[in-house]
Parts: structure tokens; C-alpha cells; sequence
């Protein structure tokens, strides 16, 4: 048996380890990237200098008042509704972005904001405006992560891989960002296989009427404003936002003669809330949310295009009853989203080698649920979660081209035929022993429309060794049902399976005076993975239950601070194969297509004094392989892209107390970014933004 001393001596050298090892790898590529700045400046983070009271400090930590010693937030409360209320009682891995985080992040889109925390990739976000944004967690493919708004999904029926269109999404109506990792399917149901991503939208928490006022604008031609106005009118209260952002942004496809047009786009949001006690024990919250995105598109990579356009447009609506009971609450919950895309390539400009003159795709998405679930305490302080919940998707899609040859009309795929619904029930319950020792075990029962029955479990115990040290280990089972165009399109197949995964996390956490660590070391497991598989005979093609995935990796994160102080690092390691079996025959590849192995980031924070602050954040992203289809041979082909350097210096100055202002260079080194092979990525530009408080 290890005794505590041994336990938390062992932390401590792991904690020193961390310190030596961050240290030397931030020099090796500071001195990569060439910079002069290595002698001038720290790596230093991009967050928090809004608000002169706050000092950016991870989402486990915070200054006691008056000292400089580092502490564990046992009182730190979780929004996501299903979850332990409090971090201290869990073992999960989780993470916190603060609303004041977001705040000095304002400049940013939501991707290049997760793309900055550990075990997270997002590709896409640092290259033109409205590209396709595909978000990578510890390695899994972009469908294994569940979106959550306020703790409600947020999925797209229409989209292969059911995910969301991100550009509809914009930081300045997002409250915190609250990230748990795992596969999370127990509580969350399908797609919740390497993480769960809950946007916690702004709400009003004040009897009075307040509000804010954002004024944002930069390089390549950006500017943003957003509104937000909360009151209380008797026992009800309100609250509206509006949001305009519009960017002119740059050629998405790389373009080495510089003629490409600039790929821009524009998002508008509108959200409207009302919230009303029902006597003394009940609370009804209503949330209406109107989102609107249109942007500009390239033909391929290396392929201009000035007519081909893309529009979006989101309608939720999400009713929520609560009732506090004894010793716990009743949740009663209700949504529903509509979705429209559109894309269109007109026929003023046909880029050379394009098949047609003229062509347009039209999706429509239905995503509806409802859900009731308890949550409180029994006997012993066992606490659970015991619910229920339905879920319905409904698509409807269709597109057309024009060519030399005529007028072609791909199958429509009809509302009343492709949808598909999964009933699911589950119950986690979880103990704590002595304050030091604590287990969470659930599990869920699922019933789909077209496969049957099926479900999954956790296990995760966790064991506080001392006051400031926790080690934990988790174990999860998953799933992803199939979405409604693998299964009712032409390429579809009625007899898919759900993709299910297996992950293992062993990690633990140490704080030491004036820093905080965490290491994880975990593996995921994916079978019956569905891969699209080319055939012989019409349609010659099919999707399929043949991959198998593997995915290793460490996410180490160092925490600092001290005075006027504050730093982090965190470093990230990938190893991942794929297996596919296709008519008999085995293919093994990387997995990581478009992620990194190595992902290492340090972020340092000054704060000058009271009102003035400084921050500077570097991100190395790793060598990474893409594959592109060459005409040329007929053929797809493997691409390297190189690694590089993310730099950002960012200065936050108070100029009173209700009024803040900020500004950002982002690609402050001015290297060249290639997320996706033939296409750009973000030069060196300027973004500032002021809010007023009212």
C-alpha cells in the first residue's frame, strides 16, 4: 500500500518535472519560431484583463484574499445540470472558460478559442472566415463531440456527421464555456464519446435593469456590435440580445498569384429569454434563439471561386421547468431546432476544371426532444440523477446541377421518410466517503427507431490523498447513432449499427504553493466506426460498420500564480491508428488526419497595475499529414503540413469602471498557417473591442 507522504511526494517530483520540462520545450520553439522576442518576453497567456479584480487563474484555482498561496476551488459551481455541483466531488476532467476568459478573447471566433486548450484541435479556425470548422478531442473524428447550449444539444439532422455549423455560433452571447471530457454518453446520450462542450449563454442574475454594449472591429475589414439588455418586471424577468458581426475576410483557397477574392461572411444572432417563479418551489425559464449566418466560398483547394456562397439559418426554442423538492430537484425539459443551409454556385464565374456551370444544395434539419430527470440526495449523502429522455430527427435535403450535359437531380431525401427517434433512460448515482474517497458509477438504456436496443455505463472513482492532491480513474462506454444521411440517403445502409467507443482515464492532480498540475494519461477505443466504402455497382458507394480506432495520448497542464503574475502551460500527445476491414481484406493507417501528435501552448499574463494588463500566448502545433485528390494521376494523395508557431500579444486597459477596452495582434510572429492543404490560413491582424457596462 503507498502511504499519503509517498503518494504526494511522488506528485510533487511529477509537479517539478512538468515545471523543467514546459520550461525547456517553451525555449525550443520560441527559438524556432526566429523571434527577437524570445529575449523581450515570457509565452504568455491570452486571457482576462478586462475586469481590474481579476487575475486569470484556471478554472480550478483562485487567490485567497490577501495572499499568494494557490488554492483548490472546492465551491466552484457546474452549470451543466446533470453533473456534481461542485468540481471538488467529482473525478471527471473538466474545464472551465471563464466569462471573464471569453471577454478577452472577443477578437476570436469559438474555435480558435477551444483550439487553445489542451487535448482540443479545431481545424478550420484559424483559417478564412466561414470555413468549415472541424473540432478534434484527444484524436476522435469531429462527430464525437456533443454541443451543448444552457445543457441542451445542439445538433444539425441535415449534416453528415450531425454536427453543428459553428459559424452560426458567436463568442459574444457566450457566458462560459464549461468542457468535460470522456465519453459522456451515460448522462448525455449519443455523440458524447470524447467530450462534451456546454455553452452557457449571458442571463441577467440582478433585480434591476442592466445591460452591455460591444463594439468590436480589426484587421480584414471586421467589425461587430451586440446588445444585451436585462430586466425584471413584477416577478418576471427578461432579458434580449442582438448581435451583428461582419468580416471581409481573405481567399480561403491558397492562391500563389494573390487574385483570389476575399472569402468573407456575416452572422446575426437574436435571443430573447424569460424567466418566472411558479410559487415558492417551482421556476419556468423559456429561451428563443435566432441565429443567421451567410459567407463566402472557394471550388478546392488551390481553387478561387467568386460566386459560390453559403447561408444558414438557426431557430430554437427551449422551455424548462424546474421544481425544488426536499432534498433535491425535478427537471422538466423541452426543445426544438430548425435548421436551413443553402449553397449555391452561380454562373458568372466557373473556376477552371469545375464539372458544372451551375449548382444548389438545399438541407433542412429538425432536431426535437424532451426530457425529466431528478437530481438531488438520499440516505448516507448518496447523490444521483435518475431521468428519461426522447429525441427525434427529421431531415429534408435536395441539389441540383447544370452542366454541358444537362440538368442532374440528386435523390431527394423526403422529411416523412428520413428521420429516425431514440428513447433512452439512466441512472448515476454518487458517493463520497470521509471528504477523501468518492465513486460515481451510472449506466443507460437506449431504444433506437432502426436498430434496437443497446446501452452503456461508467465508472469513476476518484481518492483526495491530501487537501491539495487527487488522483482519479475513469471508465466510460459510449455510442453515436448513425446519422439520417448514412442511413436514408442513396449511399445509405438501414442495417448501421451505432459507432461505440471505450475510454480509459488514469490522472491525477497536485497543487504546490504557487502552482497547480494535472496529468492524464488515457486511450479511447471506437468499433464499429462507419467509413464510407466505395462499390462496384450503382450508387458505387456505401457506408458501413468496417473501422476500428485507437487513440493514446497525455494532456499535462502546469498552472502559476503569483502577485502580478499568472502562467499556464499545457502539452498534448497523440498516437492513433485506424483499422478498416473491407471485404475481407485489413488496412492500417494514422487516425490523425489534420491533428497533431505534439500540441504545446504557454500563456503568461502581467498585470501592470490596477487597471493595465498585459498578455502574451504561443501555441506550437505540430507536423500534421492531409490527403488531396490529384486529377493530374487520379489518385489521392498524402500532404505533409508543417508545424508552427501561434503567437498573440494582447493589452486590456479599464478606463472606469463600467467601460474596458482591449486590443489583440493575433499571428503576432506572422507565420504562414495551413490547416488544410490548398487553402490559407490567418496573416498578422489587429482586433480591438470596447464594452460598456450599463
Amino acid at each position: 500500500m503507498f502511504s499519503v507522504k509517498k503518494v504526494q511526494g511522488f506528485a510533487r517530483v511529477a509537479v517539478a518535472f512538468m515545471l523543467q520540462s514546459s520550461s525547456v520545450l517553451a525555449v525550443a520553439f520560441m527559438l524556432q519560431s526566429g523571434s527577437v522576442l524570445a529575449n523581450t518576453f515570457m509565452i504568455q497567456p491570452s486571457y482576462a484583463f478586462l475586469n481590474d479584480s481579476h487575475s486569470n487563474l484556471p478554472s480550478h484555482l483562485a487567490l485567497k484574499s490577501g495572499r499568494d498561496t494557490v488554492i483548490i476551488l472546492e465551491e466552484v459551481e457546474v452549470s451543466a445540470p446533470k453533473l456534481a455541483g461542485k468540481l471538488a466531488r467529482t473525478g471527471k476532467v473538466f474545464t472551465l472558460i471563464s466569462s471573464e476568459q471569453i471577454r478577452a478573447s472577443l477578437g476570436k471566433g469559438l474555435g480558435e478559442l477551444l483550439q487553445e486548450q489542451v487535448g482540443i484541435s479545431v481545424v478550420g479556425a484559424r483559417s478564412a472566415p466561414g470555413s468549415n470548422q472541424e473540432i478534434y478531442v484527444r484524436g476522435a473524428s469531429t462527430g464525437h463531440v456533443l454541443l451543448l447550449m444552457d445543457g441542451f444539444p445542439l445538433n444539425d439532422p441535415s449534416h453528415i456527421s450531425q454536427v453543428m455549423d459553428w459559424n452560426l455560433i458567436n463568442l459574444a452571447n457566450i457566458e462560459k464555456i464549461e468542457i468535460i471530457k470522456g465519453g459522456q454518453s451515460t448522462l448525455y446520450g449519443s455523440d458524447a464519446m470524447s467530450a462534451v462542450i456546454n455553452l452557457v449563454t449571458k442571463r441577467s442574475g440582478q433585480d434591476a435593469t442592466s445591460g452591455s454594449l460591444l463594439f468590436q472591429g480589426g484587421g480584414f475589414g471586421t467589425y461587430g456590435t451586440q446588445l444585451q439588455v436585462n430586466t425584471r418586471v413584477a416577478k418576471n424577468k427578461f432579458g434580449i440580445s442582438v448581435q451583428n458581426y461582419s468580416t471581409d475576410g481573405f481567399s480561403a483557397a491558397k492562391d500563389s498569384l494573390k487574385k483570389g477574392e476575399n472569402d468573407g461572411m456575416r452572422q446575426q444572432s437574436l435571443s430573447f429569454t424569460w424567466s418566472r417563479p411558479i410559487g415558492k418551489r417551482s421556476l419556468f425559464d423559456v429561451n428563443y434563439q435566432a441565429l443567421f449566418y451567410q459567407g463566402n466560398l472557394d471550388a478546392g483547394p488551390f481553387m478561387d471561386d467568386k460566386d459560390y456562397t453559403s447561408k444558414a439559418k438557426s431557430n430554437s426554442i427551449r422551455l424548462q421547468w424546474q421544481y425544488q423538492l426536499k432534498q433535491g430537484d425535478l427537471f422538466v425539459r423541452g426543445f426544438q431546432d430548425v435548421i436551413d443551409r443553402v449553397f449555391r454556385n452561380d454562373s458568372t464565374n466557373i473556376p477552371l476544371n469545375a464539372w458544372s456551370n451551375y449548382s444548389e444544395s438545399t438541407y433542412k434539419g429538425v432536431n426535437q426532444g424532451a426530457e425529466a430527470y431528478l437530481k438531488g440526495t438520499f440516505s448516507n449523502q448518496i447523490e444521483y440523477v435518475l431521468g428519461a429522455e426522447y429525441k427525434n430527427q427529421a431531415t429534408q435535403q435536395s441539389d441540383f446541377s447544370i452542366s454541358s450535359y444537362g440538368r442532374y437531380d440528386s435523390p431527394k431525401l423526403a422529411q416523412n421518410i428520413a428521420n429516425q427517434s431514440i428513447f433512452g433512460t439512466y441512472l448515476t448515482i454518487q458517493k463520497e466517503w470521509n471528504s477523501n474517497i468518492g465513486l460515481e458509477i451510472g449506466g443507460r438504456w437506449n431504444r433506437q427507431s432502426t436498430f434496437g436496443d443497446f446501452s452503456t455505463f461508467n465508472v469513476n472513482p476518484y481518492w483526495k490523498y491530501s487537501k491539495s492532491g487527487k488522483a482519479f480513474f475513469n471508465f466510460y462506454t459510449s455510442f453515436k447513432t448513425p446519422s439520417l444521411y448514412q442511413l436514408f440517403s442513396p449511399y445509405g445502409n438501414l442495417l448501421l449499427k451505432p459507432e461505440q467507443g471505450k475510454t480509459f482515464e488514469l490522472g491525477f492532480e497536485q497543487s504546490m504553493g504557487d502552482f497547480h498540475a494535472r496529468l492524464v494519461g488515457f486511450q479511447n477505443e471506437v468499433k464499429d466506426g462507419i467509413v464510407f466504402q466505395s462499390i462496384s455497382v450503382e450508387p458505387y458507394g456505401k457506408y458501413g460498420n468496417v473501422s476500428q480506432q485507437t487513440t493514446r495520448g497525455l494532456e499535462a497542464e502546469l498552472s502559476f500564480s503569483k502577485k502580478k503574475w499568472t502562467a499556464n502551460v499545457s502539452y498534448t500527445y497523440l498516437n492513433g491508428t485506424m483499422l478498416n476491414k473491407i471485404d475481407g481484406k485489413d488496412s492500417t493507417y494514422s487516425s490523425l488526419i489534420r491533428r497533431p501528435t505534439n500540441q504545446l501552448q504557454a500563456r503568461v499574463i502581467f498585470r501592470a497595475h490596477a487597471k493595465l494588463n498585459f498578455s502574451m500566448m504561443a501555441q506550437f502545433v505540430g507536423e500534421r499529414k492531409d490527403y488531396f485528390y490529384d486529377e493530374s494521376i487520379y489518385s489521392t494523395v498524402p500532404k505533409i503540413l508543417k508545424s508552427y508557431v501561434w503567437t498573440e500579444l494582447q493589452v486590456g486597459y479599464q478606463i472606469s469602471q463600467n467601460l474596458n477596452a482591449s486590443l489583440m495582434v493575433k499571428n503576432l510572429l506572422g507565420q504562414e498557417i495551413v490547416e488544410l492543404y490548398g487553402y490559407t490560413g490567418q496573416s498578422r491582424n489587429i482586433q480591438a473591442s470596447v464594452l460598456w457596462k450599463f
